[in-house]
């Protein structure tokens, strides 16, 4: 589907804007809370919860237009070593 490639998209938007160096997605676990609409406003936002050495964790929620939760992901980013692409 298309929600969990939204997540990582946002996942990687999140760490980027917190001026980390390059990462790669280690693992992604969406929940499914609710039906998502395809034909109203979504809102969607996420925050580093942790930083342990190279590992960036993430949790990240979307809602609809009158605040229903529809699905929460958290995740697992690592930054990459300098010989890596």
């Amino acid at each position: 589907g298309k929600v969990p490639l939204f997540y990582d998209w946002l996942v990687g938007v999140v760490v980027s804007t917190a001026g980390t160096p390059p990462t790669r997605t280690a693992y992604l676990h969406v929940d499914y809370r609710s039906i998502t609409p395809i034909d109203e406003p979504l809102t969607a936002g996420g925050h580093i919860t942790d930083i342990d050495g190279r590992k960036i964790f993430i949790s990240a929620s979307m809602t609809a237009a009158d605040g229903t939760l529809l699905s929460e992901a958290n995740g697992l980013m690592v930054r990459l070593l300098p010989h890596q692409p």
